[in-house]
């Protein structure tokens, strides 16, 4: 399919002013309601304009730049068909809804509905089918139901950024600029693409995480938004899910060592806190493993590592790859590659690794971040890896950063690719740096001795 596929019509530049009209209109009356309450909704319509403009700059980039289309594209015209169903057929819809993809139901669509593209495809058939309330909305419209994707996905962005500033409000100024406003978040976490389900299905979780168990507010309702993110993210990218789960598990079990006012007592309960929330990680992995297909095992997920990696270094790919070294399919083989890889996950592709345009930006700011994290560490690295320690959420965000940064890099040798998977480690590995940074003033010792906790 490429870019003639889909038209963005006159009619939808028409209607497009009326869709933002009613988004202006509900997110001002949010922003009135809180912004006495809370100074971080200053920034609450700022957030959501730079989602809505990078939503519609990655629809004209798709159309007109590169022209070949790409899977947006292909999202958009396989919910079409699926909503072509429910129109035409409601119960054969509900049973693809909630049915595996199978000959027999693919039977179900004809000339009129169309055929989804990536129905054989399980996680990208799945992108296809939660865009279907907004493709309805939209009244099938490509680049309003980008909009309304731009939307849904900042709910979880802002509740991410809220999450931060409620455990460090002074921050909430630097925390704009680490989940709202990072170039490539807002680019490749807005349009009709995986991404943007899944950096919100990761915003809520941690935020619904923070509430149920770090603070224990409204119960019920963050139960089922935690279930409910963490099922979007295991339909779509259950790596994520893998990496967060593990991540939130160790914030909150070092929330309570550092809570324990006793200095001793402090330092005895680090591996029986520690322990019991690694366990409970393994024994909740234990428990959904045969939902998450080849991230069930360490085995099947070093194979598809690198199977992912082999097949984003073929000439199809047009040389816009790196290559961080072979390495053997084992544990100790793929660990052999854990610096490299972390480097590349983090800070690559370099400014002169950049070959087209897109390609530039992220390069630009790839070295912007790498300028902030040689600041921080370089002056007072020691004091800045203790820092991490004072910090339950520092802590958590840098682990999940680094691990990240980890996993998509081995498995990933294409930089077109390595930009969009990075996306959901960026705003924790950024807004970790800040708090470090933060905390250096009031001591990183603290955890260590026997002063007052700050």
């Amino acid at each position: 399919m490429n870019s003639t596929d889909v038209i963005i019509s006159y009619w939808d530049w028409l209607l497009c002013p009326f869709y933002l009209l009613i988004i202006l209109i509900v997110a001002s009356r949010i922003k009135n309601k809180y912004i006495q309450v809370s100074p971080i909704y200053r920034y609450w319509l700022w957030g959501l304009f730079v989602k809505i403009f990078g939503a519609i700059a990655l629809c004209l980039i798709y159309i007109y730049y590169y022209k070949e289309g790409g899977d947006t594209l292909h999202y958009h015209s396989s919910a079409i068909a699926f909503v072509n169903l429910l129109l035409q057929s409601p119960m054969s819809f509900l049973e693809i809804l909630f049915t595996p993809s199978t000959l027999e139901n693919y039977s179900y669509f004809n000339q009129e509905t169309g055929y989804p593209d990536f129905y054989f495809q399980q996680y990208e058939a799945n992108v296809s089918k939660l865009l279907v309330l907004l493709e309805l909305l939209s009244m099938k419209s490509y680049i309003i139901t980008s909009i309304l994707m731009a939307v849904v996905s900042y709910t979880g962005i802002w509740k991410l950024y809220q999450m931060f500033c409620e455990i460090y409000p002074k921050l909430y100024k630097q925390f704009a600029i680490s989940v709202l406003f990072i170039p490539s978040v807002v680019f490749w976490g807005s349009g009709i693409l995986k991404d943007s389900w899944t950096i919100a299905a990761c915003g809520w979780f941690c935020y619904s995480f923070y509430q149920l168990f770090i603070i224990r507010k409204r119960i019920i309702f963050y139960s089922i938004a935690i279930l409910l993110s963490a099922l979007v993210l295991i339909l779509i990218k259950p790596y994520i899910f893998v990496a967060v789960m593990p991540g939130c598990l160790i914030w909150g079990a070092w929330n309570k060592i550092i809570s324990i006012k006793n200095y001793i007592l402090r330092i005895l309960c680090i591996p029986f806190v520690l322990g019991l929330g690694i366990g409970s990680g393994v024994l909740l992995w234990s428990t959904i493993s045969p939902n998450l297909g080849v991230y069930s095992s360490v085995d099947s997920m070093i194979a598809k590592a690198s199977a992912s990696s082999e097949d984003l270094k073929q000439e199809y790919y047009q040389g816009n790859s790196f290559d961080i070294g072979s390495y053997d399919k084992s544990v100790s083989g793929i660990l052999s590659k854990f610096p490299i890889a972390v480097i590349a996950g983090l800070f690559r592709p370099y400014i002169w690794e950049s070959k087209n345009i897109v390609m530039a930006f992220s390069g630009i700011e790839n070295f912007i971040v790498l300028l902030f994290f040689f600041y921080i560490f370089i002056k007072n690295p020691l004091s800045s890896i203790k820092n991490l320690f004072v910090s339950p959420l520092a802590l958590f965000s840098f682990i999940f950063a680094i691990f990240f940064a980890f996993s998509v890099a081995i498995s990933t040798s294409n930089f077109g690719a390595l930009v969009r998977l990075k996306i959901p480690l960026m705003p924790f590995f950024i807004s970790a740096l800040f708090i470090i940074d933060r905390i250096r003033d009031g001591g990183g010792m603290v955890f260590f001795s026997k002063k007052k906790q700050l």
